[in-house]
């Protein structure tokens, strides 16, 4: 049995925003949901499913805080972009590994146990990327966010 790191939601990843930190939380579950796949021995069988859903996680959760992003002209908004465009390249990088092991897996020149290997490099690095991109930027984006609608309140309220 592999062991992998498993996501908790700590203080650490909290950004300030609810939409942002609720969001979050949904792609913790589906990193750890995979490192529980690998640690049953089942990381293989679950790696095409993950890409799939973290593709589309990006397409919603990143246009949402992209968005937030600009609307508020937070100063990372650059920064966050490339963030999310390194995650994409990371997904894809992963999904042509992934296709060619299974290509040679299942023409005898490769193993499960090569996918497997994948999936646990696969999930490390998305652990990775995903708590420090969450724990950095977005974490200043939320601050930035909260920051900025605090005084807008404030001035309102001044009137």
């Amino acid at each position: 049995m592999t062991e992998v790191t498993r996501i908790e939601w700590t203080e650490a990843l909290k950004t300030s925003h609810a939409g942002l930190d609720n969001q979050h939380k949904e792609l913790l579950a589906m990193v750890n949901e995979l490192g529980e796949a690998i640690q049953q021995g089942q990381g293989a069988a679950a790696i095409k499913r993950i890409f799939a859903c973290a593709l589309a996680y990006a397409d919603w959760h990143f246009r949402y805080e992209e968005e937030l992003a600009a609307k508020y002209q937070c100063p990372i908004a650059e920064r966050n972009l490339r963030e999310h465009e390194a995650f994409r390249r990371l997904i894809a990088k992963f999904e042509q590994e992934y296709k060619a092991a299974r290509t040679a897996e299942l023409s005898g020149q490769g193993s499960s146990d090569a996918v497997e290997a994948l999936a646990v490099n696969f999930h490390k690095q998305l652990t990775d990327w995903t708590v420090s991109h969450i724990a950095v930027v977005d974490k200043q984006i939320g601050e930035y966010v909260s920051a900025v609608t605090a005084d807008k309140a404030k001035a309102a309220t001044a009137c």
